[in-house]
């Protein structure tokens, strides 16, 4: 989703809120929206821009001459004006060449089109034609350049030719060459002509019957070409015509034998003058050169024979087949020949007005003619005349002589000239100077033309350099046509600055790159003046000032992306011009000053109402909207470079603004304040907007309140970091004050109506559960302030510019103010959470003492009924009111208080000392059966079955409480406690000596000794073989620092092993390291070993004959793992014997398994039995020591 869509939807989102809240947002004048919406503002304005450009597109490119620029201009005078025109008429009468290339061929049009060009009445244009007729014709001329040939054919022994040309004029009757009869030529195969014939004497008889009227043309020779194939002559001969219909260009190659030859005697016969016939020169050349050559005749290569009429105006320029003199003649190879016509002995030029001049002027015309007849405006015009003016305008080149340069300068002197006053297509001009340069080497015009030439590119660099000082209003970027044109202008600078031409004859022009620099700086200038007095107010007001500065800031924005994205690319690439970086720099100096200027005066103001305490003074939302603009047009300098970056005036435009965010900053709070306690007032629950919303309308209103100042912040971006830590402490500071504010209120609400009272019915209603989440949701809008207010950002500055303990500082302060924040509402949360465990105590007391003393006939599963409907019903309204967050805190609490009554039920030793008032009666009536139950296993059955129950619907499913906060440290031990005392007695025991021989594992004092004894099991005897071989360090227990140590040896459990007597070791006397090597068997069976918490109890005893014996110690051997229980071991003897470390029994701690045991002493013999001798133990081993 791009950004505007984002602003949309949030902003819809809080319209849609706003109407639910519209008295809250009123009754502080919409302080925050109208700040917050300063982006929205932005925005719309960029989609404004871009909607303009979009309209922009398509519409044609503004005039040109809105520029306010008047090209010179120059009239004919009358005389001037006529001569023009008869010339013009006199070129068209006498039109040259056959007609190609889309011109015109009928004499009619282009005399139509000429009248209609130059406005001509019809009587003038008669008279003006009968002058034209008058004048004498033009004489035609033939202009040949024998470029090459190609492929020829190898005459030489050597391989090769040495080839020339000899070319001609055959007259139209010379054509006919001998005027055979029908019968010879059936006869003789058809001869093609030839400059160097060899008829026999019939046919010179046939051409001497003609030669007499065919005129005089001199033959014209090439040089020779040694030893080539290949030749290449490049050579250029001019011919008159007397008849262009009827005379044919005659071509003839030959391969030069020896010196005198035909080459030779053409040459010589050139020089004879008044020859009438070309049959007698052709004849003389041959003789001439039999006559001189001892034998020797040049070989025939080929000839070309070419019908003048043939030749279209434009000339021709292509490779010729080489033809054969007969149809049988065997030649090969191409000539590549160019044909041209031109005229001589034209009518004098006209006075005032060269050919050139002429040229130029009917093209400029014509232009003008055609522009005028166009449907649509000149720009779109491709510059392509009608076929009638290309005509004229061709004819008039080719009679006059203009060469193609000439012609070049003229189309480029007439089209600048018409552009200046039409605009037309700087894209076809650009193709005019490519032409023209293409063409031009130096001296191929006159110093005049050169000095006229230079001066129409000056004209027209001035021109476009003019037009560029204003090219924001006459190149907009976003016209697409006026884009196109803007390129193309600067592409014909760019190439005339390239131009052989322009070098040459302009060396003193200054460089493009700094005319163009210059013409943007200017223009920069005139157009920020123009916007700035657009701009500026009629009232000088403080608001209106920051107002207009607003708006002029804005179109500076508009205009540097355009730059950006249209402009600079083109002045770069073109012109290699930087044109975002001069105008960006311009621009934001000029900006800067007048900010500057007016924000003295803005933080004067506001300095005096501070001082003065004036609370009404308020900071508009202009001066921001002013600082985001300010912030925009800083943000495009990642557009220049480095170098370009540093000391930019608006740099440090947030300076200028210190005093406005700390006064908004102070405001802010007041009014957050206010609107806090105003949507307390008009608090409603939330059901237009979203069915599964669980707050109220007071939450929203805070909630978005503190985000809108977040945004803002956001939104300012404060550029210098750590500077920053002032503003965002403040931001903070607001934000948790009226976070807490916000949580005080909700819970004064509360109590004002009665919910922490301890008279009166207590129900889950969901106002309560509202008020709950409404605390809980603005809680968590503090949540976000760390990232969106950039903490990390402002420590890393803080340790980068001074110190890390600064930043440890700064971090601790920011971060105390959140936790502050979030321990008092997380307090007031859970104030009121406990209050609902404690407003449902009784009740659940109550249910619990039901569960715990029904008859032991009714399952758990029944007796705990009552209390899961009340708990059901209750978490019911409550998972459908609250938040899952604060559920989840209530639900642990109703967990907790479950518990201890569970555990209260549990402890009580007549189940009734804790129960409440209101059961009385019950007690009452039920004291005699509770007296005289005892806790038995069933009863603490009940209890376990129920507490699994109870974890499993708190749990349920996952959906509820984590099973981490169920299985807290009491729920384990309590479940655990019920565990042991549903458990049997001699489960119980068994237990209790598998936590004996665990001790004894991990026993690792030996303060009191150790015993060294060998068991083994034999399974072929069944017996149980026992050695207690010695003790050591027994600990001394008579006067005399000494003991008489022996050991007593008993198999444990005794319900397992009842059917054994202890057995005891001799007395060593006066020994604390007593050798022993006893002996004793038990018939055991493997079963019996194998029991679990099945061990032998070593007990080692100091005799005393007056007194008792006394207690040393005690050490515990498990028989599951025997040797020879498993698999045989190979004997006593190969048993290793065994170092048990011995211990002295310690007193109960109240919830061991001998406790649990001790409990049961009054009514189980077996466990009285055990716990009467182990206390006794206790006892002796305490009145020892």
């Amino acid at each position: 989703m791009n950004g505007s869509q984002s602003h949309s939807r949030t902003y819809r989102r809080w319209k849609c809120q706003n109407r639910l809240l519209f008295g809250v947002q009123e009754a502080d004048g919409n302080f925050f929206e109208s700040f917050t919406a300063l982006s929205w503002k932005q925005e719309n304005r960029r989609l404004r821009a871009n909607n303009e450009e979009e309209q922009e597109s398509n519409k044609p490119p503004p005039a040109e001459s809105q520029a306010g620029l008047q090209p010179e201009t120059t009239s004919l005078s009358r005389k001037e004006f006529e001569a023009l025109y008869v010339e013009l008429l006199y070129t068209i009468k006498n039109k040259v060449g056959t007609t190609s290339d889309g011109h015109t061929p009928c004499e009619q049009q282009l005399l139509s089109y000429a009248q209609q060009a130059f406005q001509i009445e019809d009587e003038d244009h008669e008279q003006f034609l009968a002058i034209a007729g008058e004048e004498q014709s033009p004489t035609l001329i033939l202009n040949i350049s024998v470029v090459a040939a190609k492929d020829l054919e190898a005459k030489d022994a050597n391989g090769y030719s040495d080839p020339y040309c000899m070319l001609g004029i055959m007259p139209g009757a010379g054509l006919l060459g001998m005027h055979q009869s029908d019968e010879e030529k059936e006869e003789k195969p058809k001869k093609k002509l030839s400059l160097k014939h060899r008829g026999s004497k019939k046919d010179k008889q046939k051409n001497k019957s003609v030669r007499d009227q065919l005129p005089a043309k001199l033959i014209k020779v090439t040089e020779v070409k040694r030893e080539s194939l290949n030749p290449v002559w490049n050579e250029t001969f001019r011919f008159p015509i007397d008849d262009i219909k009827g005379d044919k260009l005659h071509l003839d190659i030959w391969d030069h034998d020896d010196e005198t030859s035909v080459f030779d005697a053409a040459r010589r016969l050139n020089e004879v003058t008044g020859i009438k016939g070309m049959g007698r020169f052709f004849k003389q050349i041959v003789q001439s050169a039999r006559t001189s050559s001892k034998g020797n005749v040049d070989d025939f290569l080929g000839c070309l024979n070419i019908n003048l009429d043939d030749i279209p105006s434009r000339g021709i320029d292509r490779w010729f087949e080489l033809e054969g003199r007969t149809s049988k003649s065997n030649v090969q190879g191409q000539l590549r020949l160019k044909l041209s016509l031109s005229t001589e002995q034209r009518p004098a030029e006209m006075e005032h007005m060269t050919t050139i001049t002429a040229h130029q002027t009917i093209l400029e015309k014509f232009i003008e003619h055609e522009i005028q007849s166009l449907p649509s405006n000149s720009y779109s015009w491709s510059g392509t005349l009608s076929s009638e003016a290309n005509t004229i305008i061709h004819q008039h080149a080719l009679q006059n002589d203009i060469t193609e340069v000439q012609e070049a300068m003229c189309n480029w002197l007439a089209y600048s000239k018409e552009h200046m006053q039409y605009a037309l297509d700087y894209a076809f001009l650009y193709k005019l100077l490519r032409s023209l340069d293409k063409v031009w080497v130096p001296s191929s015009l006159s110093q005049d033309y050169e000095e006229l030439f230079a001066d129409s590119l000056c004209s027209f660099i001035d021109f476009c350099l003019a037009l560029l000082k204003k090219q924001r209003d006459l190149f907009p970027p976003a016209n697409k046509a006026a884009y196109y044109r803007l390129e193309y202008l600067l592409l014909c600078l760019d190439f005339i600055y390239h131009m052989k031409f322009f070098k040459t004859c302009c060396p003193f022009k200054k460089e493009l790159h700094r005319e163009v620099i210059e013409v943007i700086k200017k223009g920069t200038l005139d157009w920020y003046d123009t916007v700035y007095a657009l701009a500026e107010p009629q009232v000088q007001s403080e608001e209106q000032q920051v107002t207009s500065l607003v708006s002029l800031t804005d179109t500076l924005n508009t205009d540097i992306q355009r730059a950006v994205k249209y402009y600079h690319k083109l002045y770069q690439n073109i012109v290699k011009v930087d044109y975002f970086t001069i105008t960006y720099k311009q621009l934001e100096k000029l900006i800067a000053e007048d900010v500057s200027r007016a924000m003295e005066e803005v933080n004067r103001n506001i300095k005096a109402h501070v001082d003065e305490k004036d609370e009404d003074y308020n900071v508009g939302t202009s001066l921001f909207e002013l600082y985001l603009s300010l912030k925009e047009l800083l943000s495009y300098k990642q557009y220049l470079s480095p170098n370009d970056a540093k000391n930019l005036a608006i740099a440090n435009y947030h300076h200028w603004f210190k005093y406005c965010v700390q006064r908004w900053l102070e405001i802010a709070q007041n009014k957050a304040m206010c609107r806090i306690k105003k949507s307390v007032e008009l608090d409603k629950k939330i059901s237009l907007v979203d069915s599964m919303v669980k707050h109220s309308t007071s939450a929203v209103d805070t909630s978005c309140c503190f985000a809108q100042i977040r945004e803002f912040w956001q939104k300012l971006d404060w550029p210098d970091t750590m500077g920053s830590y002032i503003y965002v402490t403040k931001v903070t500071d607001d934000i948790t004050k009226g976070a807490t504010y916000y949580a005080d209120v909700m819970h004064d609400k509360l109590k004002q109506n009665g919910y922490f009272d301890d008279e009166g019915q207590f129900d889950v209603t969901e106002q309560l559960c509202i008020t709950i989440n409404d605390i809980e949701h603005v809680k968590k809008s503090l949540k976000p302030l760390p990232q969106t207010l950039g903490y990390s950002e402002i420590y890393h500055a803080m340790e980068k510019a001074q110190s890390s303990k600064s930043a440890k500082q700064a971090r601790e302060a920011l971060h105390s103010l959140l936790k502050s924040a979030d321990e008092d509402m997380s307090n007031k949360i859970w104030h009121i959470v406990q209050r609902v465990g404690d407003k449902m105590r009784p009740d659940i007391k109550k249910f619990v003492f039901h569960l715990t003393w029904a008859p032991q006939s009714v399952p758990a599963d029944d007796a705990i009924c009552p209390l899961m409907e009340y708990l059901d019903n209750n978490l019911i309204t409550l998972n459908n009111s609250l938040l899952r967050a604060n559920f989840d805190r209530i639900l642990e609490e109703i967990w907790n208080v479950v518990l201890n009554e569970l555990q209260d039920q549990v402890e009580s030793n007549d189940g009734v000392s804790s129960l409440c008032p209101g059961l009385s009666t019950i007690m009452e009536r039920t004291k005699h059966v509770l007296q005289s139950r005892q806790k038995d296993p069933v009863f603490y059955e009940r209890l376990f079955d129920a507490l699994e129950i109870l974890i499993d619907f708190f749990y349920a499913d996952e959906k509820g409480l984590s099973m981490d906060l169920i299985m807290s440290e009491n729920c384990k031990l309590l479940l655990n406690y019920l565990k042991l005392n549903k458990t049997s007695t001699e489960e119980l025991i068994e237990l209790y000596y598998l936590e004996k021989l665990d001790e004894q594992v991990h026993q690792e004092s030996s303060a009191f000794g150790i015993l060294n004894v060998k068991c083994y099991y034999s399974q072929e005897r069944e017996k149980l073989c026992i050695q207690v071989l010695s003790a050591s360090n027994v600990i001394p227990l008579d006067s005399n620092g000494l003991s008489d140590p022996f050991v007593i040896v008993e198999l444990c459990p005794k319900h397992v092993f009842n059917r054994y007597e202890p057995k005891q070791t001799k007395v060593v006397k006066k020994t604390l390291h007593p050798l022993f090597e006893e002996h004793f068997e038990f018939v055991v069976s493997v079963g019996n070993c194998r029991h679990r918490g099945a061990c032998v109890l070593f007990t080692v005893m100091d005799h005393d004959i007056i007194l008792t014996n006394d207690f040393a110690g005690e050490a515990y051997f498990s028989l599951n793992s025997v040797p020879g229980l498993s698999s045989d071991a190979g004997g006593f003897d190969k048993i290793k014997q065994t170092s048990l470390i011995l211990s002295q029994p310690q007193a109960s701690s109240g919830n061991d398994l001998f406790s649990i045991l001790e409990g049961r002493g009054n009514c189980d013999k077996t466990a009285q039995e055990l716990t009467k001798k182990r206390i006794q133990l206790i006892e002796k081993v305490q009145s020892q020591s």
